[in-house]
C-alpha cells in the first residue's frame, strides 16, 4: 500500500464518531425528503392543466346559463303553459351536471392536445396562416378547394344513398355498397382539389400582385364557407322534404318538421365555447369557477324537489325541452333507490323511495288503507262498480246483417280524424265523405297507439299491445301464440286476401298469418330497403285489390288493405287538388290522393254482385300532428291528433248514424266476426287464466242495431303502447269526458275533453278521485306481457 493511501485511510479512520453521524443523518434525511420534492414536483407540473380544467369548467357553467335560457324558451314553445321561471329552475338543474361534465372533459381534451397554450379563435387562424410561411398562396389555395370539395362529396354521397334507399338493392349490401361508393367518390374529389389547387394559387398570386399584399387562407377559408352557407340556404329553400328539387334540393329534408336537430346544435356550440372561449375568461380564478359549478350542482338539487313537487313541469320539460329532457330522465334513473322504476326526485313521483313495492307504477290494491300508487289516498273500490256485461244482439237484430256476409277492411296509414264527414273545411275526403252519408260514422274512435308498429298488429289480433306476444322492436313481430282475425275466418271457410305496399304487413311482422293470398306487389322488392315515406301506393293497391276482388270466387271473402301515402314525406300527385306548401297543406293533398284511390275500390264494390252482402269498414292506424303539443309526426305520446281516427262502418241494410259514445279499435275484431256470422273467442274476463284465446274488445254491432235516440252502453276506452326501443310506455284511459295519459306506468295527466279538447290543462290534482277506480278496473281486466329490450 503507498503512502498516500496510508494517509487517505488514516485521514478515513480518524474521522470524529460526531461527524459521520451528522453526515449520515443528512444523506438520510436527503433520502427521504426526496419523495416529497418529486410528489410537489408532479403537483406543481399538474397546475396548468388544473387551470385549465378549473377555467373551462368556469366557461362551462356560464354557457350553460345561455343553453338554460334557450332551453326554456324552447319548452315554453312546446305550448306546456307552465311559466318559464319553473322551466329554467328544472332544465337549469337538469344541465348543471352536464356543464361540470362537459367542463371537466373538454378542459381535459384541450390540454392534451395544445398543451402549452389554450386554443382560441384567432390562435387556430393563426397556426392557420403559419402553416408553410414560405407557402402561404398554396394554402390559401387549397383551403377553400378543400372545403368546397368536402361539400360536393357530402352532397354527391347523400343522392348516392337516396339512390340506393329507392332501388332494389338488398338491405344487407346497401351499406357496404354506399362505403365503398362514397371512399371512391371522396377519392375522386380529393385528386380533382389537389389538380385545380396550382391553378387557383397562380389566379391568387396574380390578385396578390395587383392587391400589393399577401393573400391570407384565413380570408379565402371565409369565403369558401360564405359559399357553402349560400349553397346549403339554396338547397334547403329549393329542395323538398323528401329530397327533390335537383342537385341541391337532397337538403330540403332538413325542412322536415319532425328533424329536430335543436339538442345536437346546442351541444355542439357550446361544447365549442368551452374549447375556444377560455382565453376570453382569463380574468377567472380556479376558487371562482369551481364556486361557478358547486352553485350549479345547487340549482340541481333545488330543482330535484322542485320538480317533484310539480311533476307537470318535469313532464313539459321531458316532452318539450330538447336538451334538457335527456340528463333529467338519466338524473332521475340515478335517483331512483328502490330500483321500482321512479325516483323521489326530479318529478318522478315516487312517495316512498325505500319501499320497491310502493311507487307510482304499483297498482294500488283498493280499500286497505295503503298508498301504493303515490296518488296522495288508498284507492276506495265500490264492489258494484265492475263494468256490466256487453249488451246481447237480439235474434230480431242478428237478422238484420247480412246472410253469407263478406267483410272489407280498409285502413289508412296516418289518416288523422278530421276529415271532411267530421266538419273539416278543406274537401280532401270526398268519397269517404259520401260511404260515411250511408254508414255509421262513430266520432270519437280511438287507435290502439300513435304508431303502426303497436297498433296494427293489437287492433287485427283483437288484443291490446301490452297483451300480445311481441319481440322488442319498433316493428313489432306477433307471434303464433296471439290469432289474428283472418286466421278465425280463414278456418271459418272465408276467402282470406291482403293487399299491402310495406312488408312489414308481410312475414316479417307475422301479419301475413291466415291470408290466403297476400298481394305485395306495391312494396319494394323483396330485401329492398323500406322506403315507403318517398313511394306512391296508393294506385297499385286499388289495382290489385280490384283484380283478387275479381277472382275470388262466389264463396265468402274477408279482404284487407292498408294504404300508405298519407304518411310523411309528402309528394306530389298530378291531377290531384294542391292545398298549399306547408306540411298539413301537403299532407292534405296526400289524403285527398288516397281518398281518390279508395273512391276507385268503392266503385268497384258498388257495382259487384255481392255488393249487398259486403260490408266495409274504414279507420286508421294513428293520427298526425302538425304543431300540437310542439309536436310533428307521430309516435311517442297519445294526444288527441294523434290516436284519434275515423271509423265508419258500413253495413248493408243498416241505416245511417252518428255515435258520439267513444269507442276503440280494441272492437274490430268482435265486430267483423259478428258481421261474418263467426263465432268469436271468449272475452278476457271470460277465458281461463292460462289461455291466450280471447279478445279484450266488445262487438259494435248492438251501436249499428240500435234505434235512433237509443242510449248507448258507455265503456272507457284504452290506448296501450307498450314500450320499444325508440318509445317510453304510454297508456290512456277515456272516461266519459275525461282522459287519463299514464306515462312510464308512473306518471298521470289528467284532461277533461268537453272543457278542454286541446289537453292543455292538467286537472289530475283536482279530479283524480274520478278517474282512478276506472283506471284501476280497465287495467285489472288486461293480462299484460312484460317485454324487455334488446329482442329482435
Amino acid at each position: 500500500m503507498s503512502d498516500r493511501d496510508s494517509s487517505d485511510s488514516g485521514s478515513t479512520e480518524a474521522e470524529p464518531v460526531s461527524s459521520r453521524r451528522s453526515s449520515s443523518s443528512s444523506t438520510s434525511t436527503s433520502t427521504a425528503s426526496a419523495p416529497h420534492r418529486t410528489l410537489g414536483q408532479r403537483w406543481r407540473r399538474t397546475g396548468e392543466l388544473r387551470r385549465r380544467v378549473s377555467l373551462a369548467v368556469g366557461v362551462s357553467v356560464v354557457a350553460g346559463v345561455f343553453a338554460t335560457l334557450l332551453d326554456s324558451a324552447w319548452a315554453m314553445r312546446g305550448g306546456e303553459g307552465r311559466r318559464f321561471v319553473e322551466l329554467a329552475l328544472g332544465v337549469g338543474g337538469a344541465l348543471g351536471p352536464l356543464a361540470l361534465v362537459l367542463g371537466l372533459a373538454v378542459g381535459v381534451s384541450s390540454w392534451l392536445v395544445h398543451p402549452r397554450v389554450e386554443p382560441s379563435v384567432v390562435r387556430l387562424l393563426d397556426r392557420l396562416r403559419d402553416l408553410a410561411p414560405s407557402r402561404t398562396a398554396d394554402i390559401a389555395a387549397f383551403v377553400p378547394l378543400a372545403t368546397l370539395g368536402l361539400f360536393a362529396w357530402a352532397t354527391l354521397s347523400a343522392h348516392l344513398a337516396r339512390t340506393l334507399l329507392g332501388a332494389a338493392v338488398p338491405a344487407s349490401v346497401c351499406g357496404a355498397v354506399l362505403a365503398v361508393a362514397s371512399l371512391g367518390l371522396g377519392a375522386t374529389l380529393a385528386l380533382v382539389v389537389l389538380a385545380l389547387t396550382p391553378a387557383l394559387r397562380k389566379r391568387l398570386a396574380t390578385w396578390r400582385s395587383r392587391w400589393r399584399g399577401a393573400v391570407d387562407p384565413v380570408a379565402t377559408l371565409a369565403l369558401a364557407l360564405a359559399v357553402v352557407t349560400l349553397l346549403l340556404a339554396y338547397g334547403i329553400q329549393s329542395g323538398t322534404v323528401s329530397g327533390d328539387g335537383g342537385l341541391l334540393g337532397i337538403f330540403g329534408v332538413f325542412k322536415r318538421e319532425e328533424l329536430d336537430l335543436r339538442a345536437p346544435a346546442l351541444l355542439l356550440a357550446w361544447t365549442l365555447a368551452i374549447y375556444l372561449a377560455p382565453p376570453m375568461f382569463s380574468w377567472l380564478r380556479s376558487y371562482q369557477a369551481w364556486a361557478l359549478a358547486a352553485v350549479a350542482l345547487s340549482v340541481t338539487m333545488i330543482a330535484a324537489r322542485r320538480l317533484d313537487a310539480s311533476p307537470d313541469t318535469a313532464r313539459a320539460l321531458e316532452r318539450s325541452a330538447p336538451v334538457a329532457k335527456v340528463p333529467l330522465r338519466l338524473l332521475a334513473r340515478l335517483g331512483d333507490r328502490d330500483k321500482d322504476g321512479a325516483s323521489g326526485w326530479f318529478g318522478g313521483g315516487d312517495c316512498d323511495d325505500n319501499n320497491a313495492a310502493i311507487g307510482p307504477a304499483a297498482d294500488d290494491v283498493p280499500n286497505n288503507g295503503v298508498d301504493e300508487d303515490c296518488s296522495g289516498s288508498d284507492l276506495h273500490l265500490e264492489p258494484t262498480a265492475a263494468l256490466g256485461p256487453e249488451l246481447p244482439v237480439s235474434a230480431e237484430g242478428e237478422a238484420r246483417l247480412p246472410k253469407a256476409g263478406n267483410a272489407i277492411l280498409i285502413t289508412v296509414d296516418t289518416l288523422r280524424y278530421d276529415l271532411g264527414f267530421a266538419g273539416y273545411e278543406r274537401a280532401v275526403s270526398p268519397n269517404l265523405d259520401r260511404l260515411a252519408k250511408r254508414s255509421a260514422v262513430f266520432e270519437r274512435a280511438y287507435a290502439l297507439a300513435s304508431y303502426t308498429g303497436k297498433s296494427v298488429g293489437p287492433m287485427l289480433i283483437g288484443k291490446y299491445g301490452s297483451e300480445t306476444h311481441r319481440n322488442w322492436g319498433h316493428f313489432n313481430k306477433f307471434s303464433s301464440e296471439d290469432t289474428f282475425v283472418a286466421e278465425r275466418l280463414k278456418r271459418a271457410g272465408f276467402r282470406t286476401m291482403s293487399v299491402q305496399g310495406h312488408r312489414y304487413f308481410g312475414a316479417f311482422g307475422g301479419l301475413e298469418r291466415g291470408f290466403d293470398d297476400l298481394d305485395l306487389s306495391a312494396a319494394p322488392p323483396e330485401g329492398a330497403a323500406w322506403a315507403t315515406d318517398t313511394t306512391t301506393t296508393s294506385d297499385k293497391l286499388t289495382d290489385a285489390a280490384i283484380a283478387l276482388l275479381d277472382r275470388h270466387g262466389s264463396g265468402q271473402f274477408f279482404l284487407w288493405i292498408h294504404y300508405l301515402d298519407p304518411h310523411a314525406n309528402y309528394v306530389s300527385h298530378a291531377g290531384t287538388p294542391e292545398f298549399g306548401k306547408s306540411a298539413r297543406d301537403r299532407y292534405d293533398h296526400e289524403v285527398r290522393y288516397t281518398d281518390q284511390e279508395i273512391g276507385r275500390l268503392l266503385s268497384h264494390v258498388e257495382k259487384a254482385a255481392w255488393a249487398g252482402r259486403t260490408s266495409i269498414v274504414v279507420t286508421s292506424d294513428h293520427g298526425e300532428a302538425f304543431g300540437e303539443h310542439g309536436m310533428h309526426f307521430h309516435g311517442f305520446e297519445l294526444w288527441e291528433p294523434l290516436v284519434r281516427v275515423p271509423l265508419i262502418v258500413h253495413v248493408p241494410g243498416l241505416d245511417a248514424k252518428r255515435v258520439a259514445t267513444p269507442r276503440g279499435a280494441i272492437d274490430l275484431v268482435p265486430t267483423l266476426l259478428d258481421l261474418c256470422r263467426v263465432p268469436r273467442p271468449p272475452s278476457v274476463t271470460e277465458a281461463p287464466a292460462d289461455s291466450h284465446d280471447f279478445v279484450s274488445g266488445a262487438s259494435l254491432i248492438p251501436d249499428l242495431l240500435a234505434s235512433p235516440g237509443a242510449i248507448l252502453q258507455e265503456r272507457d276506452v284504452v290506448v296501450d303502447m307498450p314500450a320499444g326501443p325508440y318509445n317510453e310506455a304510454r297508456r290512456a284511459l277515456i272516461h266519459g269526458d275525461l282522459k287519463l295519459i299514464v306515462s312510464r306506468d308512473a306518471q298521470k295527466e289528467l284532461f277533461d275533453l268537453r272543457r278542454d279538447p286541446g289537453e292543455t290543462k292538467n286537472v289530475w290534482a283536482e279530479r283524480k278521485r274520478e278517474i282512478e277506480a276506472p283506471y284501476a278496473r280497465a287495467k285489472s281486466r288486461m293480462r299484460l306481457l312484460e317485454v324487455t329490450g334488446p329482442r329482435k
